[in-house]
């Protein structure tokens, strides 16, 4: 009897340590810098190497003034997020969805910002499956003997299978409780993104590239030839579509963040002499160094040695270390790297949505949700993920729909309305008029990007099985 007394109140105290753990509460104690980790890892994410294509549908002027331009906007809208998270009188809003439930009313401030953000998270996560396991396949094509004798014939490895690989790393990651334990795998990510970055524009410059095989076997071979550096030509529509995906691209490579900005922030103790604001930007400010430091290289010198190529005869060659096979070890590392640094990033956006449904759960179905209660619901959005991943492998045209219909509104216009309503700036002032120049902004680039996706996924998801 005493037994199994000591026994239960063992299990009784493992499950309300956990639910601890789970829970945002004010016991936490982040340093300013692990929001700078938090926010590299999931900014520099697989978006960064599709910026050379970007790049080739605007030309270096505009081009570079978009992504200079997006990466402003992006930091303003950090800073209302961040600003709006505590009030005066010491309230703190842990999650996106409560900011919008205080300013926009119970109903409309969840149901607005909720399913974007629940879109976002899982879009971005499918996305870098689909990047995680296009960098295994690429290993594996550099050591693939069969492929060099006669491409045709070899059928080589289905990306669905590297895929199911990736899944099986992020179910275990998956069972960390809270953001505070991952701090290590972030801490681990954002080192390998700077890594891959910097080797991906210093492969591109010591090194001639060379079509690959795998993923960008199909290309054709006349790619990086003679290449130019001109503003696009050919059908108004083709060119159209084209620039619209593109700045869904754009969007999706610096608009991750955002989306879980208030969850990182409420893992940092605040009180009226050092309120959590001043840490959160702080580590915003020195995340976005970083970010200029891994963009703008890839960017330009990816579109100096590719061109306008990458944008008509390679457009199947998003990812730009997809076009390197030499030197073998650099692209090797720089290949592992990102597949480290996206399970990483994976687990970064997911933590708050494991623990907003979680939530959700317990309250729909009014039970304590245990260890096992949560193990079965992590696992199951991870196949979900996977599920996604294998039915649409498509990164670019991902990377442009989720980037227009759920990161722009999440980043650009969301913000900027509960800044606008909240803080209510004088009519005509700098403010004023800069809030609604992000709000017209995004709304323009959300529609364009979100048609120019989904019309190239249609497109694409004909030419192809499900599942294949």
């Amino acid at each position: 009897m005493f037994f199994e007394i000591r026994i239960f109140s063992i299990q009784g105290f493992l499950l309300t340590k956990w639910r601890s753990w789970i829970l945002l509460n004010d016991s936490w104690s982040s340093k300013w810098w692990y929001s700078t980790v938090h926010i590299v890892t999931v900014t520099v994410g697989a978006g960064v190497l599709s910026l050379p294509t970007v790049m080739a549908y605007f030309g270096w002027a505009l081009g570079t003034m978009l992504l200079v331009g997006f990466l402003i906007l992006s930091l303003m809208c950090y800073w209302q997020l961040i600003e709006m998270h505590e009030t005066e009188h010491g309230r703190r809003f842990d999650r996106y969805h409560e900011l919008g439930q205080h300013i926009l009313g119970r109903h409309l401030g969840f149901w607005l910002i909720a399913p974007l953000q629940a879109i976002a998270q899982v879009g971005i996560d499918t996305v870098y499956i689909i990047a995680g396991a296009n960098s295994l396949e690429h290993v594996y094509s550099l050591f693939d003997k069969c492929k060099e004798l006669d491409v045709h014939k070899c059928k080589g490895i289905n990306l669905t299978y590297w895929m199911i690989l990736f899944m099986g790393v992020q179910l275990l990651l998956s069972q960390l409780p809270h953001f505070q334990s991952i701090t290590w795998v972030s801490f681990i990510a954002a080192v390998t993104a700077i890594g891959y970055c910097t080797l991906a524009w210093v492969g591109i410059l010591i090194k001639q590239p060379a079509l690959s095989s795998g993923s960008a076997a199909s290309a054709p071979t006349q790619c990086f030839q003679n290449v130019g550096h001109g503003y696009p030509h050919g059908s108004k529509a083709h060119l159209a579509f084209g620039i619209f995906t593109s700045l869904g691209k754009l969007a999706f490579a610096v608009a991750a963040g955002h989306n879980i900005a208030l969850e990182i922030q409420a893992t940092i103790p605040s009180t009226s002499r050092h309120p959590s604001k001043r840490a959160m930007w702080r580590g915003i400010l020195v995340a976005y160094l970083v970010v200029a430091f891994c963009y703008l290289p890839v960017a330009l010198v990816g579109y100096k040695v590719y061109g306008d190529e990458t944008r008509d005869l390679c457009s199947g060659l998003d990812n730009v270390l997809l076009r390197l096979r030499n030197p073998k070890p650099m692209i090797v590392l720089a290949d592992l790297m990102v597949f480290i640094h996206l399970c990483g990033s994976y687990q970064v956006l997911a933590m708050p949505l494991f623990s907003n449904f979680e939530t959700l759960v317990e309250r729909m179905f009014k039970f304590e949700a245990n260890l096992k209660h949560r193990m079965i619901m992590r696992s199951c959005y991870v196949v979900l993920t996977l599920m996604l991943a294998a039915a649409f492998p498509f990164f670019g045209d991902l990377e442009a729909f989720f980037g227009g219909f759920a990161l722009i509104p999440t980043t650009y216009v969301i913000p900027s309305v509960l800044w606008h309503l909240s803080r209510k700036p004088e009519p005509f002032s700098p403010p004023w008029i800069a809030n609604l120049l992000c709000i017209s902004f995004g709304i323009a680039v959300m529609a364009t990007s979100t048609i120019g996706g989904l019309r190239n996924l249609i497109m694409k998801r004909r030419e192809l099985e499900f599942f294949q």
